[in-house]
């Protein structure tokens, strides 16, 4: 009895089907980069080529799905979509053309999501502090009152809007004055940007979810592989090991949002969660018996 989880993100469209029968086993992870986010922030529409990409990504990810035999797809859908003034079009779009009802769901719901994928996969003493830094919001989430913040702000809205230092900071500033108990909390971030800073830290030339989860980065290793990436031209950045060729253009906003929510939070090392949303959607669903 296979379950299937997908997440319509703002940069990719993210697949993982898992074995109903025993949560911890994933069958197949897959990712289409389909950047439906594209022009989202400014024009709060979804371009017709963007939502082509989508769809055409999306049906690659049902072969899978029906490959595998699954009893039941959750396709959910985050920051892009839920802002964009046509997603009703789209919605209509994937509904007609391949079959899924897709859940637009919130920020906070996001970042429950998160939080719970993060805790089945990472074996933590502490209740840790989960950072869901996405293509366009960013979701932290913590502790036992599942305290929830989401931001406007990710790695292609701060490249697509020409974001600096103090335009993100400004953003951060909306968690306010943060609870004393947060502090306390071990710091783990999921998303594509914390991911490919592993995998560029370990100069992959073909990725390892295994190798990448649960690692950890310092501030220095963030800062120093920032700085690298600031220096490099497109042309090359696309070409560096760890690197998917179609994330080379927002990595380095990616990188500095990481780092400035590091500072903000005085954190001087973070972990890397491979498990997120999407374990988060499987966990629930075969907790329901759905």
């Amino acid at each position: 009895m296979n379950y299937a989880a997908v997440d319509i993100g703002t940069n990719s469209c993210r697949l993982l089907v898992a074995d109903g029968l025993d949560p911890g086993r994933s069958l197949v992870r897959e990712i289409q980069t389909t950047r439906i986010g594209a022009g989202v922030d400014k024009h709060k529409q979804l371009g017709q080529e963007a939502m082509d990409r989508t769809l055409q990504g999306l049906a690659k990810l049902q072969q899978i799905t029906q490959q595998y035999n699954t009893v039941r797809t959750r396709v959910v859908a985050t920051s892009a979509v839920r802002e964009a003034d046509n997603r009703e079009i789209f919605i209509k779009r994937v509904k007609e053309e391949i079959e899924w009802e897709v859940e637009v769901i919130t920020g906070e719901e996001e970042a429950r999501l998160s939080y719970q994928g993060v805790r089945s996969g990472l074996n933590m003493q502490d209740l840790p502090l989960v950072v869901d830094l996405g293509g366009g919001s960013t979701e932290f989430m913590a502790g036992e009152d599942k305290e929830l913040i989401s931001l406007p702000i990710g790695a292609v809205r701060a490249t697509e809007a020409q974001m600096s230092i103090t335009d993100i900071y400004a953003i951060l500033k909306q968690l306010g004055n943060l609870p004393e108990t947060w502090r306390n909390y071990p710091l783990v971030v999921v998303g594509g940007t914390a991911t490919t800073m592993v995998a560029i830290k370990h100069g992959m030339h073909e990725y390892n979810r295994e190798m990448v989860h649960g690692q950890t980065l310092t501030r220095q290793e963030v800062m120093d592989i920032y700085e690298m990436l600031e220096r490099m031209p497109l042309n090359l950045r696309r070409r560096l090991p760890g690197l998917q060729p179609e994330r080379a253009d927002i990595i380095n906003k990616g990188a500095l949002i990481l780092l400035l929510i590091m500072d903000y939070l005085g954190r001087q090392e973070i972990t890397i969660s491979e498990s997120d949303i999407l374990d988060g959607i499987i966990g629930e669903m075969i907790r329901e018996g759905l």
